[in-house]
C-alpha cells in the first residue's frame, strides 16, 4: 500500500521570513515615526528647502573650491538673514497690527458709517428707496470680515508659534536637518524612492516632476504674492491705511485666488478712503493697485517659472487653502508640495498603465 503524500505547506520558509522581516520593518517604522511625529514638519520642510536652494548651494560650493561645509554653512546663513529672519519680523508686526485692528475695527466702521458719501440717483432709477441704509450694513459687513480675517490670522501664526522655546526647537531641527540636506549628493527624496520596488527611470521621473512641480508651484505662487504683497502694502502705508503690514501679509496669501487675488483687498481699501473722503490717497491707491500690483504677476511669472511644469489654478487654490486648515501656517508651502506629489504620482501612474502605442512598435521584417 502506498505512502500518503505529505501535504507542503501553506508558506514556505522563505515566504514566512519574508513576512517577518515585513512585520518588524513596519513596526520599526511606525515606532520612529511616532517618536519623531512632532519634527516631521521641520524636517520636511528643511527637505522642500534643501531642493529649493540646491542651485544656490553649488554656485557657492564652486565659488568655494569645492568645500562642502562651508558652502551649506554660507547658504543657512544666506536663507536665515534673507528669508527666515524677515518672516518672523513680518508675522510678528503683522499679529500686532491684527490685534489692534481687531480692536479699532468698531470705530472704523462708525468713522464709515457717519462720513459716508451719499449718491442721489437719477428720478429715473427705481431703486433709490431704502438705498441710505445699505451704506452702514456694508460698512458693517466689511468691519465683520476685517476682524474675522485678523483674528484668523492670529490664531494661526499661535499655531505656528505654540510657545516661543517650542518655537526655536522647531527652527533648530530645520536648521540642523537643512544643513545636511544640502550636503547631500542625492537628494531625500530620490533617497526615499531608491527603497521602492520601483524601475530606476521611474525613480527618476517622479523625483523629477515633482521637484519641477513644486518649484514652479512655489515660485510662482508664494514668491509672486511675497511680491504683490510688499508692493499692496507699500500702497496702503502711503495712502495711510492703518495696519498696512498685516493686509500686505493678507494680499500675500489671497494672491493664490485667480482672477481676485490682491486686487480685492486693494479695492476695499479704495472704498473705505473715498468713503472716509480722502479722494486723492483713493485715486493714488487705486492707480498703483491697476498700474503695479495687479500686473506686475504678468512680468514676473515667466521669469520665476521658466520651463517648469506648472498645476492648474484651482489645484493650487484648494491645497493652499488646505494645507492652511491642515497644517497651519506652513501649509502654504507644504499644501502645494502635496498637490504637487499627488499629480505627479498619479501622472506617472498613467503612463506607465498605458498600453504600448503599436505605431512605436518595430516594424516586422518581410517574409
Amino acid at each position: 500500500m502506498p505512502e500518503p503524500t505529505a501535504r507542503p505547506p501553506f508558506l514556505s520558509p522563505d515566504s514566512l521570513r519574508w513576512i517577518a522581516l515585513i512585520l518588524v520593518t513596519a513596526l520599526i517604522t511606525l515606532l520612529f515615526f511616532g517618536m519623531v511625529r512632532g519634527f516631521l514638519i521641520s524636517l520636511v520642510l528643511a527637505a522642500i528647502t534643501a531642493e529649493l536652494s540646491r542651485p544656490l548651494y553649488r554656485r557657492i560650493q564652486s565659488v568655494v573650491g569645492g568645500r562642502r561645509n562651508l558652502s551649506a554653512t554660507i547658504t543657512l546663513v544666506l536663507i536665515l538673514v534673507l528669508v527666515i529672519l524677515p518672516v518672523i519680523f513680518v508675522a510678528t508686526v503683522s499679529a500686532q497690527q491684527a490685534l489692534a485692528l481687531s480692536r479699532s475695527i468698531v470705530t472704523i466702521v462708525n468713522t464709515v458709517t457717519e462720513t459716508a458719501i451719499h449718491i442721489e440717483l437719477p428720478d429715473w432709477i427705481p431703486v433709490e428707496t431704502g438705498l441710505g441704509d445699505l451704506g452702514p450694513e456694508i460698512a458693517t459687513k466689511i468691519g465683520d470680515l476685517v476682524t474675522a480675517t485678523a483674528r484668523f490670522f492670529v490664531s494661526t501664526l499661535n499655531q505656528v508659534t505654540r510657545g516661543t522655546a517650542r518655537f526655536f526647537l522647531d527652527t533648530f531641527i530645520f536648521l540642523y536637518a537643512l544643513f545636511f540636506f544640502l550636503q547631500m549628493q542625492m537628494p531625500v527624496m530620490q533617497q526615499i524612492l531608491h527603497f521602492t520596488a520601483l524601475a530606476p527611470t521611474t525613480q527618476h521621473k517622479i523625483a523629477e516632476r515633482a521637484v519641477s512641480v513644486s518649484r514652479a508651484t512655489i515660485k510662482g505662487t508664494l514668491v509672486i504674492g511675497v511680491v504683490q504683497g510688499v508692493l499692496g502694502g507699500i500702497g496702503f502705508y502711503v495712502a495711510g491705511i492703518e495696519g498696512a503690514t498685516f493686509w500686505g501679509v493678507v494680499m500675500a496669501i489671497v494672491s493664490i485666488v485667480p482672477g481676485i487675488g490682491p486686487g480685492l483687498v486693494l479695492a476695499i481699501g479704495v472704498i473705505y478712503l473715498a468713503a472716509i473722503g480722502q479722494t486723492g490717497p483713493a485715486i493714488g491707491l487705486g492707480l498703483w493697485a491697476g498700474l503695479v500690483v495687479t500686473t506686475i504677476d504678468n512680468i514676473l511669472r515667466p521669469l520665476l517659472v521658466g520651463r517648469d511644469t506648472q498645476m492648474h489654478d484651482i489645484l493650487i487654490l484648494v491645497s493652499t487653502f488646505g494645507g492652511l486648515g491642515m497644517f497651519g501656517a506652513v501649509g502654504l508651502i507644504l499644501g502645494p508640495v502635496v498637490a504637487g506629489l499627488f499629480v505627479t504620482i498619479w501622472t506617472t501612474l498613467s503612463e506607465t498603465m498605458q498600453p504600448p502605442d503599436p505605431a512605436d512598435a518595430p516594424a516586422l521584417p518581410p517574409d
